[in-house]
């Protein structure tokens, strides 16, 4: 079988990392001939076939576009309706739609996949009907969580990289990874680093990019790194001792699902389906929408040994009982697309 891939970005979090996983994943692990397309070529990981492009050219675009995929037997777009628009110019095979949350879900961008004929819409969550409602064959992959990558690193190992990194044995390490926006809660994160400055045993680390990157260029009062690769975060987490994601909503959180499979807790905020899917489970910590409220659910957490660690085993227990790894999200999609193929015989 023959998979095409038209993925215009693959570097960021959220629904390109995770499309940045399952080509890897299904160029790696299946005899399938993979081909991509993407404005960024040095991200994409694995033994697929890459044809750079660039919206620049538009037309070069399309026809490199329409070269590639003349003969896939399924083209697979994860992010962006208009991507799939883009697409279907130049090929009108089967088609799948999204990785998890990848395509926008307002009615008019609903209405134009249909008017461009997903086959198959990729989702995050069963009980989620937008998308079956609007009339979209859905199949499901709540996370892509690459647990050969993201894993707990022994105690030793933890201590040398603190060490490295010259963090003190009494710092409590407090970790924000994500897009520096104010919806992802960049701003309470700024307002906790100032709260709690004066403490010297809160270490806030920072790890993204976005429109308020300016804010925590250059401070005393946390640690900015800027944006860190995803292959990077692993020794991130595992530094950590928690993990804040103060979200307004949220439906799964790779953020969290990551830091909790390195073994370490994830403190959120947010609202929507995060909730319905993990909160009965107790696989995160969640605390009021405040930069006090956050800080205080920290200080709570880390200050009582026997929470912590009951916590950190509840995340490695949802990671274990839960379809969440990558190895789960690549058979779905490869079921997906054999699915397809057949259908086109």
């Amino acid at each position: 079988m023959k998979v095409g891939y038209f993925c215009y970005r693959l570097s960021g979090t959220g629904p390109r990392t995770r499309a940045a996983d399952i080509i890897e994943a299904v160029a790696t692990e299946s005899d399938h001939e993979v081909v991509v397309l993407t404005n960024e070529p040095e991200n994409v990981r694995g033994p697929a076939t890459v044809h750079p492009i660039s919206l620049d050219d538009p037309l070069s675009t399309l026809a490199t576009t329409r070269r590639a995929f003349a003969d896939a037997d399924v083209v697979h777009v994860p992010v962006n309706m208009y991507q799939v628009l883009f697409v279907r110019l130049v090929y009108w095979g089967p088609l799948v739609g999204g990785v998890g949350p990848g395509l926008q879900p307002s009615a008019f961008h609903r209405y134009l996949g249909r008017l461009l004929r997903i086959d198959k819409k990729i989702k995050v969550l069963e009980h989620n009907k937008l998308w079956d409602d609007s009339g979209y064959d859905t199949a499901v992959c709540t996370a892509t969580i690459d647990t050969d990558r993201f894993y707990q690193y022994d105690d030793e190992r933890v201590r040398e990289l603190r060490r490295e990194w010259g963090i003190g044995d009494e710092e409590t390490v407090v970790l924000y990874v994500g897009a520096l926006i104010e919806e992802q809660g960049a701003g309470l994160v700024d307002e906790m680093a100032r709260i709690a400055r004066d403490e010297d045993d809160i270490r806030i680390i920072v790890a993204g990019d976005g429109e308020m990157a300016d804010v925590f260029r250059d401070r005393e009062d946390l640690q900015f790194e800027g944006f860190v690769d995803n292959k990077d975060l692993p020794a991130y987490y595992n530094v950590a001792d928690v993990t804040v994601a103060p979200r307004r909503n949220d439906k799964t959180s790779n953020v969290g699902l990551e830091s909790i499979a390195c073994g370490t807790p994830m403190i959120s905020t947010a609202q929507g389906h995060i909730v319905d899917l993990f909160k009965d489970r107790g696989t995160y910590v969640w605390a009021d929408r405040t930069p006090e409220a956050v800080l205080e659910t920290v200080r709570e957490l880390t200050g009582d040994p026997e929470y912590y660690q009951a916590q950190v085993e509840r995340g490695l227990q949802t990671m274990e009982e839960m379809p969440l790894s990558l190895e789960n999200a690549v058979q779905t999609h490869l079921d997906v697309y054999a699915e397809l193929a057949r259908g086109r015989d």
